[in-house]
């Protein structure tokens, strides 16, 4: 069912090095890595433009050059930004989100570069407060997990640690939308951990904070039958292009249809 979009900017953090993913990414930004012969970011921006966002903010780090010459050689019909994290080796991604701000004029999705899916679920982040879960498989999953009330609204997140077993819990796909409220919220609450020179954590640190303070909603998503695939490792990298040809060929369909 078509939406009407109140989100039409994204916000995708590739500043990181990838060396998890050597020896691809030697040289080269883990974002620019190839899966079925197009890079990473490209079939990002390819699902974003097709399902009707306008503007992308890319903060980039390691090897921003490369990404540079890959974003001038691209056609798109979306206004493409970059922001350089100069601190990208001593930083992580909650400082990667704070230097966007200057940017960020009212409500954006938010997506972590090294993420290849089934391009159609994009849509439902032209809607506000959205957050992408999937159920959490132990046998699959690890990092950050999320609880999620009987309204489908988040309530809980458990950040890089043991999750508790008694619960009925999601994986977190990292990719969200927020509201402009949502926004200023979250990005007053980064500043002041900023300001703490709090700047090695993750983002989601923040966002726990306002949902213990109860100054966000954010709605799931759910991601349980649709294709995704996270890329740290060279294994990612296989399984990815081994399971991900019939859904990564959509965005170019959309663009061509």
């Amino acid at each position: 069912m078509p939406v009407s979009p109140t989100v039409t900017t994204a916000v995708i953090l590739a500043a990181g090095t990838g060396s998890r993913l050597q020896p691809y990414t030697h040289n080269l930004p883990k974002c620019l890595v190839e899966v079925l012969g197009k890079p990473i970011l490209g079939h990002m921006l390819d699902t974003l433009e097709a399902v009707g966002f306008r503007e992308v903010v890319i903060v980039t780090g390691f090897k921003a050059e490369r990404v540079e010459t890959y974003l001038k050689g691209r056609t798109s019909g979306m206004r493409i930004t970059t922001v350089h994290n100069a601190r990208y080796a001593t930083t992580n991604n909650i400082y990667s989100l704070w230097l966007a701000e200057p940017h960020l004029k009212d409500g954006f999705a938010l997506i972590e570069s090294d993420i290849v899916l089934d391009g159609s679920v994009m849509q439902q982040f032209l809607v506000e407060n959205r957050i992408a879960l999937e159920r959490f498989d132990p046998s699959r999953h690890n990092g950050t997990t999320a609880e999620v009330c009987c309204d489908g609204y988040l309530c809980d997140l458990h950040i890089k640690k043991e999750p508790p077993s008694h619960k009925k819990l999601y994986k977190t796909v990292n990719i969200y939308s927020f509201c402009a409220q949502s926004k200023t919220n979250l990005l007053q609450r980064i500043h002041r951990r900023i300001e703490q020179q709090d700047t090695a954590v993750f983002y989601e640190l923040a966002i726990k904070d306002l949902l213990d303070e109860q100054q966000i909603r954010l709605k799931m998503v759910d991601f349980s039958d649709h294709w995704w695939d996270e890329i740290d490792t060279p294994a990612d990298l296989l399984r990815a292009e081994e399971n991900g040809r019939p859904y990564l060929a959509l965005s170019s369909t959309l663009l061509c249809g």
